[in-house]
């Protein structure tokens, strides 16, 4: 018998099939983690709790497979580039995290206890989504002292300046080959 904390009750059959099928899930996915199929990112912090609490995002680390076993009725062309850019990163940096605070930005990079790039993702920027993109970037270079970000897209370059901070919009081919 298992009481719960605060509610005094005993555990129902319902409630060990819920912390079964959680458990299950969770073993599944680090099954597919143990053979090199998911890639789990963390949330950029110096706490290891913190980053244990909060949602990772996942990759894939077989583009294919993922192609052939998609039940998704769209291209999920943005999906597949950030998932293309963390490949990259990948062979690169051990540590790839995600920043989260006002803004998101998609990956920050470290090596040798250092924050080295951020880097943001978009298939297109647009006049819809310019805002969230440049200052989720923005916001990740001030917090973490960085002076230089990227934003990644799938054919757009330009370059943006504020406060002695660079934000480079760069096309993926050019990204992927520096």
């Amino acid at each position: 018998m298992i009481l719960r904390e605060g509610e005094g009750r005993k555990e129902t059959e319902q409630d060990k099939i819920t912390v079964c099928c959680d458990f299950t899930f969770l073993e599944y996915f680090s099954f597919l983690k143990d053979a090199y199929l998911l890639e789990f990112v963390p949330i950029f912090s110096h706490s290891l709790k913190v980053q244990a609490r909060n949602p990772k995002k996942v990759y894939v680390m077989d583009m294919g497979l993922y192609t052939e076993n998609s039940v998704s009725t769209s291209d999920n062309t943005d999906r597949r580039l950030e998932n293309l850019i963390f490949l990259h990163l990948r062979r690169k940096y051990k540590h790839i995290f995600y920043y989260k605070d006002k803004g998101e930005c998609d990956f920050v990079t470290m090596e040798k206890n250092t924050v080295k790039e951020a880097i943001q993702v978009c298939l297109t920027v647009n006049d819809e989504n310019f805002d969230r993109e440049y200052y989720g970037l923005l916001g990740a270079m001030q917090n973490l002292g960085l002076k230089e970000g990227n934003i990644v897209t799938i054919n757009q370059s330009d370059i943006f300046e504020k406060d002695g901070m660079v934000i480079r919009m760069i096309p993926a081919n050019e990204f992927l080959a520096e």
